[in-house]
């Protein structure tokens, strides 16, 4: 019995790893409501400051390794999870929540190198593969229950979106029962022997974080993005001839050539079908043409053309589930993927990674939004169990779940890095995702410049 529970005792960790501070993503629209004195940038730290936590306790974690058994510091880690996870629930202030969010930073930090180096200690060759591209389709899969249900209960209020936490129970419980320790005899190896770490491994380390701090722009901007209106341009030129030919337009619904010449200068085609309707009286227009709406505000004898909000923050749930769900896909194809493509995957992924954002960047509908996240979650999929793979191959097996501590230390240290860094490139959330892009379009053509040397040499 023992041994058939092994692969989902290992696997369930994987659930709750990698996405864990994002989950109340959904979320982040209500708490920015439930706490509005607090800045934005104090709001998405609800996401980001967890992930500052990790990165020591990750080191740590992979550290106590050597010295505590693993079983024992899985369950501490699940522990803290739990509690710190729902116990964000119950916070009375945004000081408050911030403190229980660095809770749960600790608890996952202590099992996030385990989640991965049990994979190693119990699994060898191709098997260890499959089993770290099943691991990373379970973080996924994680993603996606603890995002749909979280944008499902945030739309009941943004508390009880922190009780998807609560799944870390269940998985305790297989822990406790079901996974086996190392025997004693590779226990006392481990402490003998002390290898320095390949630099291999802190080259992946640095892949991750930039990596992440690429990936993890999404779920920290979605929410916000679907409810900001797209600054598109402004004109002091009058849209309407006068106030009659206004005032036909909105009788008619009907929009006058005036108009669209002045769309025109701003690289806007309206259809023949467009019409406008008043908003607030000698203030506020709105333009719709088909499923596109533009809002027209007039401020200091100023027109300014904004397209409307995409939707409702609650749908930012589906939309990260896209994402993750496609990602679990391709985790799962993951040794297919790596024989097919060979040396040539992860540039291509890096360049479809790019198209993803570029997508979302340029985006007028859901729709959009909706593919350029599949795109990504696949990519990434495709991407972060490589390096994985890739640690666990070079890394000595007495260092393995130190090598995986420092890498899953960069991945959330990108985690935290990404609102930092992307910040500095605009305020526009537009912008960060088209910067995002073209800076992908840039590693994937270096990383198949690489590739196509490497082939050379080797033919």
């Amino acid at each position: 019995m023992k041994e058939k529970m092994l692969k989902p005792a290992i696997l369930s960790v994987s659930l709750l790893t990698i996405m864990a501070s994002a989950a109340v993503a959904p979320a982040l629209g209500k708490i920015r409501l439930a706490f509005p004195a607090a800045p934005d940038t104090l709001i998405k730290l609800v996401l980001t400051l967890p992930p500052l936590f990790i990165v020591p306790f990750s080191l740590l974690s992979g550290w106590l390794t050597r010295r505590i058994r693993k079983k024992t510091i899985m369950i501490t880690g699940l522990l803290i999870y739990l509690f710190a996870g729902c116990g964000g629930g119950f916070a009375k202030s945004i000081g408050q929540l911030l403190f229980i969010r660095a809770l749960l930073g600790v608890g996952v930090g202590l099992i996030m190198p385990l989640s991965t180096t049990l994979v190693g200690d119990f699994f060898k060759g191709e098997a260890r593969s499959k089993m770290i591209g099943f691991a990373t389709s379970i973080q996924n899969l994680g993603g996606v229950i603890f995002q749909i249900v979280a944008g499902y209960l945030a739309v009941m209020s943004w508390r009880y979106s922190f009780g998807v936490y609560g799944l870390a129970l269940f998985i305790l419980i297989l822990i406790v029962f079901f996974l086996p320790e190392p025997e004693r005899a590779q226990v006392s190896q481990i402490h003998k022997t002390k290898s320095r770490l390949p630099l291999g491994v802190y080259v992946c380390a640095a892949l991750c974080v930039l990596n992440m701090i690429v990936f993890f722009s999404v779920p920290t901007n979605m929410a916000i993005l679907l409810e900001t209106e797209k600054k598109l341009f402004a004109s002091e030129v009058p849209l309407f001839k006068d106030k009659a030919e206004l005032d036909a337009s909105l009788k008619n619904g009907t929009i006058s050539n005036t108009t669209r010449e002045r769309f025109k200068e701003g690289r806007i085609n309206l259809s023949k079908s467009a019409y406008v309707k008043l908003v607030n009286e000698g203030r506020k227009w709105e333009i719709v043409d088909g499923k596109r709406s533009y809002i027209i505000y007039k401020e200091n004898n100023k027109l300014f053309i904004r397209r409307k909000r995409l939707g409702k923050a609650a749908i930012a749930g589906y939309i990260l589930s896209a994402m993750s769900l496609s990602a679990m896909v391709s985790g799962m194809i993951l040794t297919s993927i790596l024989k097919f493509l060979r040396r040539f995957a992860i540039p291509l992924a890096v360049l479809f990674m790019g198209l993803g954002f570029w997508l979302i960047g340029h985006a007028s509908n859901i729709a959009t939004i909706f593919l350029g996240v599949s795109i990504i979650g696949l990519c990434f999929g495709t991407i972060q169990p490589y390096l994985f793979v890739f640690v666990q191959r070079i890394a000595p097996q007495d260092s393995r779940a130190l090598a995986m501590a420092v890498v899953g230390s960069a991945i959330f240290l990108g985690q935290f890095l990404s609102p930092v860094v992307l910040g500095l490139v605009s305020h526009s959330i537009y912008a960060k995702f088209t910067f995002c892009a073209l800076a992908l379009a840039v590693a994937a053509f270096l990383g198949m410049v690489n590739s196509l040397r490497t082939q050379r040499k080797m033919s």
